[in-house]
């Protein structure tokens, strides 16, 4: 990468970590056929930042080749679903296929572009920052606007009471509080800093205050990691018995989302855990095509495809939507993806931090459609770019 393209990188970079923590709010929709999808600003950035360092020379790490295997596997569910729908139907999986591979572009160019110390020392620490925002933001929200049911016109959920944040959504928020709670802890863990703790705080109490069952089992799984790498596994019980004691002080009261023991949304995700599998009958080795499931509920299940409603094109269990989309062949590639990943990155703070980070995430993709959100992706393509060893570098 020249010095040029790197420049461009680096300030392009910049804009997409401030658009960040804005999440959904500065999106807008964008009517293509009869269906209508919604752009994002930080995708336009990272999709940018792909094409503008793919017009250059550049190295790829080792562990690249396994993520053009998922994409070669992915491309080709696309093609075998011609047998099972008319082009213009696949119009909507093939864009998302598309910005699937626009965010694996972008994780090699950040890659390429942090080849300086420094340069990762400060991109952990703005990943950091922008947690921290997203967290001062949901708080606002959380005390100033609590009642976001007037959201539901536009196809969101009904919450009351709950931090939803910028996302616009408890659960997706809670991943991010996640993710930025893990890397202040590892950070602190290494270095001892006290100014971690009142960081560690806020976004503690914002995680609570999300009311997302999948969040705190994701905090739980990532802390649980995180301590393990470190040989600190004793700490998970007074860390533990810390959240449950904020999590009793703060209130449980006004609305459904606020009860831990609330049925509702289990029975929402039975729903579409069954929907997930039954698609996956249809075409089990190769799968519907990544992200094509508004079309294939209405073909397969009699569901009317609603690309105006968030839920049309997703299953609440990431590895089910990919399972579905991709088949046999296509989750059998992301786990073996996976594995590489867990090896090819290093034991320093920034690895262990993307290990604790990718292990919160599986458990939270359990009961969430977060595994592909595009600011999930972003988010970790950063904290890999930092992570991988040196020794994986190939030209």
């Amino acid at each position: 990468m020249d010095k040029r393209t790197k420049k461009i990188t680096e300030v392009l970079l910049f804009i997409y970590l401030i658009l960040f923590p804005f999440g959904q709010l500065p999106s807008f929709t964008a009517k293509i056929s009869e269906a209508s999808i919604r752009a994002h600003p930080a995708d336009i950035v990272a999709l940018v930042i792909a094409a503008v360092f793919l017009t250059k020379k550049f190295a790829k790490p080792n562990i690249w080749r396994h993520f053009k295997n998922l994409l070669y596997g992915l491309g080709f569910s696309l093609i075998f679903s011609l047998t099972i729908f008319e082009p213009q139907q696949l119009l909507i999986g093939f864009l998302y296929l598309l910005r699937l591979i626009g965010y694996s572009f972008f994780f090699l160019a950040i890659w390429n572009y942090l080849k300086r110390v420094a340069a990762r020392k400060i991109l952990f620490g703005s990943l950091i920052a922008v947690s921290l925002f997203s967290s001062l933001f949901g708080l606002l929200q959380y005390f100033v606007y609590p009642d976001v049911r007037a959201l539901v016109e536009w196809g969101w959920d009904d919450h009351l009471y709950r931090l939803v944040g910028t996302f616009l959504d408890p659960s997706f928020t809670s991943i991010f509080l996640v993710f930025g709670f893990l890397g202040a802890f590892a950070a602190y863990i290494r270095t001892r800093k006290k100014y971690f703790l009142p960081l560690l705080a806020v976004i503690l109490i914002s995680i609570t205050l999300t009311y997302s069952r999948a969040g705190y089992l994701a905090l739980f799984a990532g802390l649980t990691t995180l301590l393990f790498i470190n040989k600190k596994l004793k700490r998970i019980l007074s860390i533990l018995a810390l959240f449950l004691f904020i999590l009793a002080a703060v209130p449980n009261w006004g609305s459904e989302g606020v009860r831990l023991l609330r049925t509702r949304s289990i029975f929402a995700r039975l729903t579409s855990y069954s929907e997930a599998i039954a698609l996956t009958s249809k075409s089990p080795v190769f799968g519907i095509v990544y992200n094509n499931l508004c079309i294939a509920k209405e073909k397969f299940l009699g569901n009317p495809a609603n690309y105006d409603s968030h839920s049309c094109s997703g299953v609440e269990s990431g590895l089910l939507l990919l399972l579905a989309t991709s088949g046999i062949v296509g989750l059998f590639m992301f786990v073996y993806l996976i594995l590489k990943l867990g090896a090819g990155v290093g034991r320093d703070l920034y690895g262990t931090t993307f290990i604790a980070s990718g292990a919160a995430l599986l458990v939270h993709s359990l009961f969430v459609n977060s595994l592909f959100y595009p600011w999930v992706m972003g988010w970790m393509g950063i904290l890999l770019a930092i992570s991988l060893k040196e020794k994986n570098l190939r030209k």
